[in-house]
């Protein structure tokens, strides 16, 4: 019966050794999955403060994206009233050249001259565009 009682008390014994150590592994895996756990909440919060640095700068940059556009719509203005401007500089001076031609040569019809116009085989005609 002592034989049956030191075997049983052998067997609970080795049971609680294999407890034990199951219990060391698993407070092992927890400490490695609670560092695990640390890093990845630091990596989390860097990440965090990146994406409200990049929103801040995509505002930013949206601004600057607006702004520029608000400039080149201002450029456009002034780029198509520097045409007009010069187109209308350019009609005055040829029909300037045309007057002084006229008043150099007496008698001469420059009737039919317009600045829309070109020579073509020695005659005055209308510019082709699509050329």
């Amino acid at each position: 019966m002592i034989e049956a009682y030191e075997e049983v008390q052998e067997d609970l014994k080795s049971r609680c050794c294999e407890q034990a150590e199951r219990l060391e592994r698993s407070e092992g895996e927890m400490i490695a999955k609670t560092k695990a756990m640390g890093l990845l909440q630091a990596d989390h919060d860097k990440l965090q403060v990146e994406v409200s640095r990049l929103r801040l700068e995509k505002e930013a940059l949206e601004k600057q994206v607006a702004s520029g556009d608000a400039v080149v719509e201002e450029l456009e203005k002034e780029k198509k009233a520097l045409i007009d401007d010069m187109a209308g500089t350019f009609e005055e001076g040829f029909q300037e050249a045309l007057a002084q031609a006229a008043c150099v040569n007496p008698g001469i019809d420059v009737s039919s001259c317009d600045s829309t116009h070109h020579i073509v085989d020695g005659k005055v005609v209308p510019l082709d565009l699509d050329d």
